[in-house]
């Protein structure tokens, strides 16, 4: 049978993704940062408010990693991910916003 050659490069593509990534924002495993997003999600009822302070958590978890570490990141710079939380700050705000006004 022949090999799928452009299945499996992008394959050894997401493993590298995948150890770049975990080695900028895992500290203490590889499912640290989900359960620190499942206990935040969890205060909040409404499934849009859950979706925006999953997305915040990711971001402060990962925020907190690199802040933590001595060695520069392979992705996202700290002030990228500071311009994130602000993002998506506003964004929950503004929607937030204009569900109150469709009461």
């Amino acid at each position: 049978m022949p090999e799928n050659k452009e299945f499996l490069q992008l394959l050894e593509q997401m493993k590298e993704i995948h150890r770049k990534k975990n080695d900028d924002y895992s500290s203490a495993g590889p499912d640290e940062n989900f359960e620190r997003m499942a206990i935040i999600s969890s205060w909040f009822r409404d499934s849009l408010d859950k979706v925006f302070a999953t997305m915040i958590a990711v971001k402060l978890a990962r925020l907190g990693v690199l802040l933590s570490s001595q060695k520069d990141p392979n992705n996202e710079s700290v002030e990228d991910s500071f311009l994130d939380l602000c993002t998506y700050a506003g964004l929950w705000a503004a929607n937030y916003k204009r569900r109150k006004t469709q009461l």
